[in-house]
């Protein structure tokens, strides 16, 4: 009787809702104690000394907060408010149609994808929150939402294309993650029989590797102790360009595959091929669900387009769970079968264990482990409990 009852209640919603309240409250938490963040130097990257990565949102702030006399960190506030409602709205809206069971449930509510937000670096808040891969993976699930729900090409091709520019400058690793977008767009085409227009391709890829070029070209070409002597002087800070967050900004690829190479030891491969599976397993349900060639051609070549970034950087949880949102966007968008989940469960050795097994066992699963930030940390002790428990004692 009571588990009927549970069947029937908009589950996924609740759980949702959890989640927008501890997200809310990590973040309110996070501007409380603001300038204490590592992360708050680079989130003040700005253009005074010359163009540097990932300095677009920065510059924004920092002008807006002069203007308007207000501190930096309300401004900030309201950002990450306002993305982080239009996030979870757009998770509701995106998800809820398909048929849920436990395997929906493994997958969107994977250790991999609103859990790993609420971890940390080393401080004791959830900086994780309010790093810039959270607009990257706002805009791409909002792309998806709006390639479902619209058939206004010019309107789908521009959104994509302008969003992507403007994200390229806020977070430079969106520019591994243009092949995603393509592929995402090919698929609208072919949903809506469109004609692929190569001069709207072509003119799509000219604006990417213009993009690419001005990152590399201009790589270090700045004037940072300038740009940080500005930040002390304007907001009452006392930021040093040694610092390890600002020295290592300009760092070429060169130096960062010697900080990666440093610390690396062969069983983290391993060890991340074992904390990808629920990846391979969207990909190899997506592989047996879609006979359209070319879109898995495009879905692999994103993929490993991707994995190029594990090759020279130590944020392989950051990267992994950027992926994996990718993936699993990418999966609720192609795969048209309401049922899906429902199907998945019907496979001869599931269709044999006890349900409400399978739903405690998933339930296990997503809440007693998740990933941190490096490579080197370790990983399966931090579930969602001692997340909660951490927020308690942040209430005394």
């Amino acid at each position: 009787m009571l588990y009927s009852k549970i069947q029937k209640i908009d589950l996924f919603a609740y759980i949702l809702f959890f989640f927008l309240v501890l997200y809310f409250f990590n973040i309110f938490v996070i501007h409380q104690n603001f300038e204490k963040l590592i992360s708050l130097k680079l989130l003040l990257l700005n253009y005074d000394g010359g163009f540097i990565r990932r300095a677009l949102l920065g510059e924004i702030v920092t002008n807006v907060s002069s203007f308007l006399n207000v501190n930096f960190k309300y401004i900030f506030l309201l950002i990450h408010v306002i993305n982080y409602s239009i996030f979870f709205y757009l998770n509701y809206l995106f998800f809820k149609k398909f048929k849920k069971n436990y395997i929906f449930y493994f997958f969107v509510f994977s250790p991999l994808y609103l859990t790993f937000t609420l971890g940390s670096f080393s401080s004791p808040y959830a900086e994780f929150l309010i790093q810039r891969e959270i607009y990257l993976i706002t805009f791409f699930l909002s792309f998806c939402y709006l390639i479902k729900k619209s058939k206004e090409r010019m309107k789908v091709y521009f959104t994509g294309l302008i969003g992507i520019t403007v994200m390229s400058f806020i977070y430079e690793l969106t520019t591994i993650t243009y092949p995603f977008f393509f592929t995402t767009y090919y698929f609208f085409l072919k949903k809506n029989n469109f004609k692929i227009n190569k001069l709207e391709i072509a003119f799509a890829i000219i604006i990417c590797f213009f993009i690419i070029f001005l990152h590399f070209n201009q790589y270090g070409n700045n004037n940072l102790p300038l740009m940080i002597n500005n930040l002390n002087e304007q907001f009452n800070l006392n930021y040093s360009e040694n610092d390890f967050m600002y020295s290592w900004i300009n760092k070429g690829i060169i130096d960062q595959i010697n900080l990666y190479f440093a610390g690396f030891k062969i069983n983290y491969i391993f060890k991340y091929f074992f904390y990808s599976h629920p990846i391979i397993l969207l990909l190899y349900i997506i592989f047996k669900n879609v006979d359209e060639k070319i879109l898995l051609y495009l879905v692999c070549l994103s993929t490993f387009s991707f994995l190029l970034i594990f090759a020279i950087a130590i944020d392989w949880a950051r990267f992994l769970h950027i992926l994996y949102c990718f993936i699993l966007y990418i999966f609720f968008l192609i795969i048209n079968n309401e049922k899906i989940f429902i199907s998945l469960s019907k496979i001869n050795f599931l269709n044999k264990i006890n349900v409400k097994f399978l739903n405690v066992l998933v339930f296990f699963y997503c809440t007693f482990w998740t990933l941190k930030h490096t490579y080197w940390q370790n990983h399966l002790s931090y579930g969602i409990f001692k997340i909660i428990k951490k927020n308690l004692l942040y209430l005394y």
